[in-house]
């Protein structure tokens, strides 16, 4: 068997064992990647102090207007208790009662509105919550298919490195220097076959005698445009 030969071998290998561990990689990046996660955490996050912030003002609000209803009701107990004589008395704890009677109206309308932005923002917690868990769930089902992928890709590595050292033992340690050299320089295609006459990688013809040597001798042949080794069938 060639030397060209045992290298485009194992350039095919090395191809597929760069693929797997580009995949690889990526599935530990999406692993580790939780930032799906973190988005729906700080959105519920953001969703419940809200939702204290409108607590907190509803129970000032209804504070407020209890205040105001005990002020009323000790207004209305002194009014008509009969107690007080004076006109004058009398004519102003009215007119404090009728006061009282449109602040109470007015805290209570506001006091409509902060319940109203309470319950919405309780809503807005409450989906931020199922949005959260839902897609804890989705990661979850997505990591569980990313493992049995990354099982398989590592299997598949293993078996794809038993086979490269098998093939290493059959390469001379200058053409693996050669090899290594190249498909560092050609971006990971050292080794090019014969297309048409010609290289497979940049379509350079190749002459009548490259290609005789190609096919009788075992010294290598390199593209003169691309500088390639290049092999073909005998």
């Amino acid at each position: 068997m060639s030397e060209a030969l045992n290298l485009l071998r194992l350039q095919k290998l090395d191809t597929q064992i760069d693929k797997i561990t580009r995949n690889l990689e990526e599935i530990e990046r999406v692993l580790n990647d939780d930032r799906r996660v973190k988005q729906a955490k700080k959105a519920l996050e953001k969703a419940e102090t809200e939702a204290k912030k409108k607590k907190i003002e509803l129970n000032q609000i209804e504070d407020k207007v209890e205040v105001q209803r005990i002020k009323r009701k000790t207004n209305q107990a002194s009014l008509f208790s009969g107690k007080i004589k004076n006109p004058k008395e009398l004519q102003d704890l009215q007119m404090e009662s009728e006061a009282l009677a449109r602040y109470i109206a007015q805290l209570e309308d506001e006091q409509l509105e902060v319940m109203i932005a309470y319950e919405t923002a309780v809503e807005a917690q409450e989906t931020a919550h199922k949005d959260l868990e839902q897609t804890r769930g989705t990661v979850a089902e997505e990591h569980a298919s990313l493992r049995g992928n990354q099982t398989r890709l590592n299997d598949d590595m293993e078996r794809l490195s038993t086979q490269k050292n098998a093939v290493l033992q059959s390469i001379l340690t200058e053409s693996l220097s050669l090899y290594k050299k190249l498909r560092k320089e050609k971006r990971g295609i050292a080794v090019a076959t014969v297309s048409e006459g010609g290289c497979s990688v940049c379509g350079q013809a190749l002459t009548p005698a490259d290609l005789q040597t190609i096919r009788t001798s075992s010294d290598f042949v390199f593209c003169p445009s691309c500088g390639r080794i290049i092999y073909g069938e005998s």
